[in-house]
């Protein structure tokens, strides 16, 4: 088992979220230029919070990388921190890539909105689940 430090997380202005993860994992990520990479299929049927996206821009805490799916180079989880990065004008972005199917990433993705970030509305949820049991 390989061990983990915990991570402090930026949720909104009003809490933070607190995240495991492995201490190896700035060995994990690359940096991807932020025009190679495009929007995934997000368990958010509102699309994004421009709300939360000007509050990570505006945020002085690094964000964890975001996960994309390698062989579409398509955003699994991080969206809000992808937007977020253009806003304040970075060109390349901190990314961990994603070897699976489209469909595993689908269900990556729920799993990390559960666990992180801005949480997912009962209706996303409610879709997101419905959408993994006809998977």
């Amino acid at each position: 088992m390989q061990p983990t430090a915990n991570a402090r997380i930026p949720g909104n202005r009003h809490s933070t979220h607190r995240l495991s993860v492995p201490v190896s994992w700035p060995d994990r990520i690359e940096i991807i230029s932020i025009s190679a990479l495009l929007p995934g299929d997000s368990p958010r049927l509102g699309g994004l919070d421009e709300e939360h996206v000007q509050r990570l821009a505006e945020t002085e805490t690094t964000l964890p990388p975001i996960l994309v799916h390698r062989g579409t180079m398509r955003v699994i989880d991080g969206m809000h921190r992808l937007r977020a990065a253009a806003q304040a004008g970075h060109k390349e972005i901190q990314v961990e890539f994603f070897e699976g199917s489209e469909e595993e990433g689908f269900i990556r993705a729920v799993k990390a909105n559960i666990v992180h970030g801005l949480p997912l509305t009962l209706a996303d949820r409610r879709a997101a689940a419905a959408r993994i049991l006809t998977t």
